[in-house]
Formats: C-alpha cells, sequence, structure tokens
C-alpha cells in the first residue's frame, strides 16, 4: 500500500471524495503544524519526496510547506521515537493502513510529537504576538522594517500572507493613547497578552474551512460513513472532525442558504441562487 494513503494531501483528498462528495477548500487555506510535522516524518522515514512534491506544486499547503522546509535542510530530530506501521484498520485495503506511530506501539502520532531541527531560530511568542497585534488591525506595513533584521516579525508576516490568523482574537484588546505605545492585553483583566495563549489556525490539524464544507455536505444528505471511511483510510482530519461535529449534534444554522447538486458532472454544494460551489467561510455553525 502506497503512503498516498495514509496522509492528508490534497491529491488523497480529492481521490477519496470524488464525485461522491466534495473537493476540500486546501487551495485557500493556511498550512498546518501538525501536519507538516507529520509529513516532514515520512519524508525523513524513507516516503516518497517526489510525490510531495508534486502535491506542494498542487499547491496542496501542508505538502508545499514540509517541501520548503525539507529543501532548506529541516529534518525531524526524534526519528529514533517513531515508525511508519501497519495498523489493524477495517477501512485500509486488507484491513490494515500504513501510519506514522509511535515507536513499539499502534498509535498514530499527531504532529505535535515531534522536534525539527530548526525549532528555535525564530521566538515563537514574539511570532504570536506580532501576528495578535496584525488580527486586532495594525497593518503590515508597520513591521516591514522590523522584519528585516528580527526573524521571528519575518515569519509572523510569512504567514500573515498566507492566511495565518488568531483563533481566539477576541479575547484580547490594543490599547493605545498618550505618549504610551500601543499594548496588547486580555480584554478581561486588562493584563498584558499571553502569548502562550494565542491560539492559531495553523495550530490545528485541520482546514476549518474544509470541515465546515463537509458538515455542510453531511446535513444535506452526503454520507457520514464515506466521510468516516476518508478519514480512517487517508488519515484525513479534516473528515474526521467533520464527523465528530456531526456526531455530537453541531448544526449548519444557514443551510437553507444551500443546496447539493450535480455541476459539470461534479457533485457541490452551492448557493440555491447559483450553480458556485460555496467556500466553508460561508457556513455558520450552532457553536459559533
Amino acid at each position: 500500500m502506497n503512503i498516498v494513503k495514509l496522509v492528508l494531501s490534497a491529491a488523497v483528498v480529492s481521490f477519496c471524495l470524488g464525485s461522491q462528495a466534495q473537493s476540500r477548500d486546501w487551495r485557500n487555506g493556511i498550512w498546518h503544524d501538525p501536519q507538516v510535522r507529520y509529513l516532514l516524518a515520512d519524508m525523513c522515514l524513507g516516503g516518497n519526496l517526489d510525490m510531495y512534491r508534486g502535491y506542494a506544486r498542487d499547491l496542496d499547503p501542508d505538502s508545499r510547506e514540509a517541501i520548503r522546509l525539507w529543501d532548506t535542510g529541516v529534518r525531524v530530530l526524534n526519528t529514533n521515537e517513531i515508525q511508519r506501521c501497519w495498523v489493524t484498520n477495517h477501512f485500509g485495503k486488507n484491513g490494515a493502513v500504513l501510519r506514522i506511530v509511535n515507536r513499539g506501539s499502534q498509535r498514530t502520532i499527531s504532529g505535535a510529537e515531534l522536534a525539527l531541527s530548526n525549532d528555535g531560530q525564530f521566538s515563537q511568542s514574539e511570532m504570536r504576538l506580532v501576528l495578535l497585534d496584525l488580527s486586532l488591525g495594525r497593518q503590515a506595513a508597520f513591521f516591514e522594517e522590523r522584519a528585516q533584521t528580527e526573524p521571528a516579525v519575518a515569519e509572523a508576516l510569512r504567514r500573515w500572507t498566507n492566511g495565518c490568523r488568531v483563533l481566539n482574537a477576541s479575547w484580547f484588546s490594543a490599547q493605545e493613547g498618550g505618549a504610551k505605545p500601543r499594548q496588547l492585553r486580555f480584554k478581561s483583566s486588562c493584563l498584558p497578552a499571553d502569548a502562550a495563549l494565542v491560539r492559531l489556525n495553523s495550530d490545528l490539524p485541520y482546514s476549518e474551512v474544509n470541515v465546515r464544507y463537509f458538515l455542510t455536505d453531511m446535513y444535506l444528505g452526503g454520507s457520514r460513513n464515506f466521510y468516516l471511511g476518508a478519514a480512517e483510510s487517508a488519515h484525513e482530519m479534516a473528515c474526521k472532525e467533520a464527523v465528530e461535529r456531526y456526531d455530537s449534534g453541531v448544526k449548519v444554522v444557514n443551510l437553507d442558504d444551500f443546496e447539493r447538486k450535480q455541476v459539470d458532472g461534479q457533485t457541490l454544494i452551492t448557493r440555491k441562487a447559483d450553480n458556485q460551489r460555496i467556500s466553508g467561510t460561508e457556513v455558520r455553525l450552532s457553536t459559533d
């Protein structure tokens, strides 16, 4: 069985979902750090580099970022703690799927367990505070000069340009006035913002946009078991998250705005007024 059945990638999702469901919004998304680390681990353990380069050319953000890091010499440092392993799974061919697991077990890693050789090259705290400042309205031009000499600022701007956003920006406020410089604080306590509590969309192992699209498809008649199969057989984390939300009763509150139909031979979720495929950003959930 090829590693193509293992990873979260544009090609895998397109293959798995095909005309039965929906292709995902991966072209518009930021990469997901846990998945990038997972892909780098597979490369370090002998995964097909040319396959990942193909996915990167197709603009899959996770593969694109993993290849960028690989080509600059970044490697997983703790490969002694992981291994490629066949894991029993009735969704897989011959009842098994290939996974990256903790050595000596069949527990699939998330990617967060992995240490990279470039960890520590910039301050995560400073990067997150810059992204918070941008999410609270600061213009990117304000940081451009600093980005020339400060790696954390440069990384923040690179991520911002690629769609990285703070998920919990509503927890914070930017206070300015008088002779004091702009200060980032918790809204509730007015204490200085703690970068460790700044959550980024790139911290997640899945695309929120894709989750909302898949959830809408299930509520409009798409097969829950189909998405579960994609999650289990292809390690597709957005499918897994969509199924979990569906099973826990999360609803699409603007479902009446959409319909599921065939357009040019493909099954799409569209607005009722046209045949244009929607983006998951248009979907509102009961948990919002």
